[in-house]
């Protein structure tokens, strides 16, 4: 008994010994002689001419054979394309169909095959006779089809002469036949989609199982689940589309299918989650459910779906589906409707898909309407917001009512909707945006608002305005408009009058007070014009000009009724005088640091100023033209009326040390003093501000008279000398060098200078005689003294 056990266990393992080197040899064992029979019975099972390539035995996976480069042909009927070609083929034989004497084969395995699915014009697909048991009533042979496995290449799509873009890459399939014949075939599946006007690429995974009763009367009897894996919204974009539109996210979804191919019944779920823009990071955050329904005709390739609520409140949004034709020329388009639709969630999503929001800001409020898309028509349809509260950390919160948004021909248009601020003032707003050109254009219209809330809030928003982002209190009326394009900063403009205005103007120790005045701004420059203002105790009217592309972008006309010296200074405290370190007050070293508001100021422009009071000095009519760039400030061409003469000349202003360094450069044409004309041209320099002026005063220059009055004692036909001027311990001290004077016919030369006592001596001389004057600088008055008659 022992040994007949070992007997037996030494004949199996020989057994298996033998099958195993038998299932290792016969793959490499060509039997091209069954090359007939293998394909005849494969055209038996598929109804189709085959071509075949090697013919291999295979034990392991059957017994049956493994063959290379199969090509299937089509019924010309269909197409002159063959149904499929096949890198490789497995075909398992049926035992059953041994013992019967023929050879028959229960599994084929296409291994990278590229199949084409056909639909003639007039008929049904190419598959379906092989799957209702056509082919074997064509052959009057009791053909039992085969199970089918597909693994790898892709499957493709026909309609008549034409070729879909769309088909199937990286596809397994497995299709087992029904165990009656007019049963369910059992169908699993997976696969990407694709396009063939793209990269060899899937866009969105798509896997299914189910059950398919073949009747040639209604296309079958579908049973089918079917499910989207996590994709990026962007690939099915593409694919459906056939580019990306730059929204990034992932997208799922569950479906069961059921019916008659004609009226196949759907239900399933969508969910969106993550959607961005393509160069933002994918935000974390839960994901968007919507339940669906609808009907399905794969005979006419038409899809009708609709979204619906399984709870007791019905869902904010709602979306219809249609679609035809999407095999061959797809057509398709989604409409959307929604009642109180949170406005809060939109702000993230539009956050997401990279609009620039203002961090912070938060909105609050509904929104109703329609919208619908297909390609063809783009994005088109109305939405209404009731009213919607918009907030930004700075500012109160702006108040939007009746807005109404009309989105067509790639245009999103805002009609005009009323905008009130937290002071419940109102103005009247509206605009557009069009994608294509990338442009966003807004329009705001008002009769009367305080700037501070508006102001606050359209800086938060889009930006200030130019003018009125400058102004801290008061009031606007009038219209603006902001045009942005491409991304690009956008530009206001508009014309506008402001009142009762408050602004705080580097430069300028007081606010500067606009009781009113017109704007208007255009190209990015603007204009300000009709100014009635004050600054401190200095009121001016005039004109302000800025254009940003000039090598001076401000632009001033000034008109000054009144002006004194020492309220000007005081109003530009801030320009004139900064603080300097220890070491450079002691030691006079170095420049004191100029603060950027003036390194970066470049303005030019007119003053027109009707009485100055500079000191002691009053001055009339005073006309200049003004260059400042930086530190260095000039007053050219200037003109000024003294109360006896007339003033010409140049001011240089050097800004960049601790105080005002002052260089003038002037002219007196004519003056009248003493009975005669008088004329004088020299220049000044002086530094410091207040009392410092006159103790740090410098001047020289020539100077020229006819027909002076000297009283009773004699009058001088004409003088002319050179002078210098200084101030010593408060007091003046004048030089005259190079006097000549003319008594008639005579003609006296010398000089004078100022003496102790503070008066003015001059000695003057013929050659022969002297003759003394003294003249008394403050207040200025002439002596003459002589020692002689001149002849």
């Amino acid at each position: 008994m022992k040994l007949r056990k070992r007997t037996i266990w030494r004949g199996l393992a020989l057994l298996a010994l033998v099958v195993l080197a038998a299932g290792l040899v016969a793959p490499h064992l060509s039997v091209n002689r069954m090359e007939r029979r293998v394909r005849q019975s494969l055209e038996a099972a598929l109804g189709r001419q085959v071509e075949l390539g090697e013919v291999h035995l295979n034990l392991f996976n059957g017994p049956g054979f493994s063959v290379s480069r199969v090509i299937i042909h089509e019924d010309p009927n269909v197409s002159r394309e063959p149904l499929a070609y096949i890198e490789s083929l497995e075909a398992r034989v049926s035992f059953r169909s041994l013992w019967a004497g023929r050879l028959e084969f229960s599994n084929l395995r296409l291994n990278e095959p590229s199949i084409n699915l056909a639909k003639p014009a007039a008929g049904p697909w190419n598959f379906e006779p092989l799957l209702s048991g056509a082919v074997g009533a064509a052959t009057r042979q009791p053909v039992r089809f085969p199970s089918l496995q597909v693994r790898g290449g892709r499957i493709n799509f026909r309609f008549g002469d034409v070729k879909s873009e769309y088909y199937f890459t990286g596809p397994e399939v497995d299709i087992w036949p029904p165990s009656a014949p007019d049963g369910y075939w059992g169908i699993r599946f997976s696969g990407e989609a694709a396009r063939t006007d793209r990269a060899a690429r899937g866009f969105g995974r798509f896997a299914g199982r189910g059950r398919w009763r073949p009747d040639p009367r209604t296309g079958g009897q579908v049973d089918l689940s079917l499910e989207l894996e996590n994709s990026p919204i962007a690939e099915l974009v593409t694919l459906l589309h056939g580019h990306d539109i730059g929204v990034h996210g992932q997208v799922s979804s569950r479906a069961t299918l059921s019916g008659p191919a004609s009226a196949i019944q759907v239900s399933g779920r969508l969910e969106v989650r993550d959607i961005h823009r393509w160069d933002l990071l994918a935000p974390r955050g839960q994901g968007w459910p919507l339940d669906y329904r609808g009907r399905l005709d794969l005979i006419a390739q038409r899809l009708e779906l609709e979204s619906f609520s399984t709870g007791e409140t019905a869902p904010p949004l709602k979306f219809w589906l249609r679609a035809s034709d999407y095999l061959s020329q797809p057509r398709w388009g989604v409409i959307a409707t929604f009642q109180e639709l949170p406005l809060a969630p939109l702000l993230e999503v539009a956050r997401h898909m990279g609009v620039a929001l203002p961090p912070g800001l938060t909105a609050e409020g509904d929104l109703a309407g329609v919208m619908g898309y297909s390609p063809a028509a783009g994005l088109q349809g109305k939405v209404a917001c009731p009213e919607a509260t918009i907030k930004t950390p700075d500012a109160d919160g702006l108040r939007l009512q009746r807005a109404e948004l009309v989105v067509e021909q790639g245009r999103i248009h805002l009609l005009p909707a009323t905008l009130r601020t937290a002071q419940n003032e109102q103005a009247t707003l509206e605009g557009e945006y069009s994608r294509s050109a990338q442009t966003l254009e807004g329009r705001l219209q008002a009769s009367a608002m305080r700037v501070a809330g508006l102001r606050a809030g359209l800086a938060a928003l889009v930006g200030g305005v130019p003018l009125l982002e400058n102004c801290q209190e008061g009031s606007w009326q009038g219209r603006l408009t902001y045009r942005s394009r491409g991304g690009q900063p956008g530009q206001w403009s508009g014309a506008f009058e402001i009142s009762d205005a408050r602004m705080d103007l580097a430069g300028l120790a007081e606010p500067l007070q606009v009781k009113r005045a017109r704007a208007v701004l255009r190209d990015g420059g603007a204009v300000m014009d009709r100014i009635q203002a004050q600054a401190g105790r200095l009121e001016f009217q005039g004109q302000y000009r800025y254009a940003p592309q000039a090598a001076r972008p401000h632009h001033v006309q000034l008109s000054i009724p009144r002006l004194e010296a020492a309220d000007l200074e005081r109003l530009l405290a801030p320009t004139l005088r900064r603080q300097e370190g220890l070491l450079a007050r002691t030691l006079r070293l170095g420049r004191a640091r100029i603060p950027p508001w003036l390194a970066q100021r470049h303005l030019e422009g007119y003053l027109e100023i009707g009485s100055a009071k500079l000191g002691e000095l009053t001055v009339e009519r005073l006309r200049a033209r003004l260059r400042w760039d930086g530190a260095e400030a000039e007053l050219d061409s200037l003109e000024a009326h003294l109360a006896d003469g007339s003033l010409k000349g140049r001011l240089a202003v050097d800004l960049s040390r601790a105080a005002p360094l002052y260089r003038l450069a002037a002219q007196l044409p004519s003056l009248a003093w003493s009975g005669g004309q008088w004329e004088a041209e020299g220049a000044l320099e002086t530094q410091g501000t207040g009392a410092e002026l006159w103790r740090n005063l410098r001047a020289q220059g020539s100077f020229g008279g006819r027909s002076v009055d000297l009283g009773a004692e004699a009058a001088l036909e004409s003088v002319s000398g050179s002078f210098e001027l200084r101030v010593a311990r408060g007091a003046p001290r004048l030089r005259l060098a190079d006097l000549e004077a003319n008594f008639g016919e005579e003609l006296l030369r010398g000089q004078g200078a100022t003496q102790e006592d503070g008066r003015l001596h001059l000695e003057l001389s013929d050659g022969r005689r002297a003759v003394r004057a003294t003249v008394t600088l403050v207040p200025l008055q002439l002596v003459w003294q002589r020692t002689g008659s001149p002849h």
